[in-house]
């Protein structure tokens, strides 16, 4: 399958996933800085949305591949999806952040590049996979946007607590505004204990 044809995959199953989860989805008519879909919280005037590119890559046929971003493309509002075909009956979907998109290695292009193998995408890119959590720092990007009027940088982390009986595992994103911040997270947890002291988020 063609890159073309799974990048159209992508961002319909992108579109699909976001727009379960309350999320609103749009298509332009062109493509400008690498914007593939355009992603709201809500429709109003004055409404702030993130510019998302979808990326499609297939194993089937190879056991190395990589995706390029234009590095003018990147600003604090850009999402990259990526859907990778690892066989005719395993995909996944994933998902990076501005400041994930700036610690990939740089071309002499000027473009952001990824390179991932067969034998190690999967742990590598297990962190970014696209689930619960990813949509909620997407809302809490988009809300922190709509309440300060524009994009700052999105810094998060997942950890796992342990104390006594029981375990609290999650991910935490602070939104940085100029001094203040937002904060989102999401855990599960059981047994009943007291967490004394989760490791705080950096801002850069």
């Amino acid at each position: 399958m063609d890159t073309s044809t799974l990048e159209n995959i992508a961002e319909d199953l992108i579109s699909h996933k976001l727009q379960q989860q309350g999320l609103l989805v749009a298509k332009p008519k062109c493509d400008r800085l690498g914007t593939d879909l355009l992603v709201f919280s809500e429709i109003a005037d004055g409404v702030k949305f993130c510019r998302l590119q979808s990326k499609g890559r297939s194993f089937t046929n190879s056991t190395t591949t990589n995706i390029r971003i234009h590095m003018d493309y990147v600003s604090n509002g850009f999402l990259v999806f990526l859907y990778i075909e690892y066989s005719e009956n395993e995909q996944g979907l994933y998902v990076f952040f501005p400041n994930d998109i700036r610690q990939w290695s740089i071309t002499p292009n000027n473009e952001y590049q990824l390179n991932i193998s067969l034998s190690n995408s999967k742990d590598k890119l297990d962190f970014y996979k696209f689930e619960k959590t990813k949509v909620n720092l997407i809302k809490s990007l988009i809300r922190s946007a709509e309440t300060h009027g524009e994009f700052k940088g999105l810094v998060y982390g997942r950890g796992n607590v342990v104390a006594e009986s029981a375990t609290a595992s999650g991910t935490a994103a602070k939104v940085v505004i100029g001094s203040g911040s937002v904060t989102c997270a999401s855990a599960t947890a059981s047994g009943s204990a007291t967490v004394i002291s989760p490791a705080p988020l950096t801002a850069t």
